[in-house]
């Protein structure tokens, strides 16, 4: 995956309930320039991880 940078913008469709991540521009909004989604579990794939994820400074 390319280099995910934080944007003024939300990325449109895309709804977040993690507030401490750090690209997570309040109102549920993803404000990263891109996002990846996978799953560990091969056996539950219907159990996925937003892998953009990262933790806001100071928490």
């Amino acid at each position: 995956m390319a280099l995910v940078q934080k944007t003024d913008t939300a990325l449109s469709g895309v709804t977040c309930t993690v507030t401490n991540c750090m690209y997570n521009g309040g109102n549920m909004t993803c404000e990263a320039s891109a996002i990846e989604v996978t799953t560990d579990d091969t056996l539950q794939q219907c159990s996925v991880q937003c892998k953009t994820f990262q933790p806001r400074a100071g928490r």
